[in-house]
């Protein structure tokens, strides 16, 4: 492994051992099985893409989703992810979409669609690695 995959693999455990969740965190998960109607692997989605924007950032996950997903997640979850979780941190390099997009001169076009990422939706592992 090279120095900077090793340097990466132990910003990456350090981060994710520091990862916290907001206090109302539950709540919000509660609050939208109470209020939510309709296909349970939806609001099953937009938990997970919740509590993994906690871990990574909204940014990250602006890149895995459309902006019409993260609009309906948000809808479901009654929050905003911009104002719910950090913007990027040290674990938003796990996203190999990321990654490749903050490479881009133009960081919006890759959300919307109008600039191609590669590995949009893969992780990379603790390794450095992608499957």
């Amino acid at each position: 492994m090279t120095k900077e995959k090793v340097e990466r693999r132990k910003r990456w455990e350090t981060a994710l051992k520091n990862v916290t969740f907001p206090d109302n965190t539950l709540d919000i998960v509660k609050k939208s099985l109470d209020n939510y109607s309709g296909d349970f692997t939806v609001l099953e989605s937009a938990i997970g893409a919740y509590l993994l924007g906690i871990m990574i950032g909204w940014k990250p996950l602006v890149i895995v989703h459309s902006p019409k997903t993260i609009k309906r997640y948000e809808k479901i979850l009654g929050i905003s992810f911009k104002e719910s979780m950090p913007m990027e941190n040290d674990l938003s390099d796990r996203s190999n979409g990321y990654s490749f997009a903050i490479k881009l001169s133009n960081f919006w076009a890759a959300t919307t669609g109008n600039a191609s990422v590669e590995g949009r939706k893969v992780a990379v592992g603790l390794d450095g690695q992608t499957e």
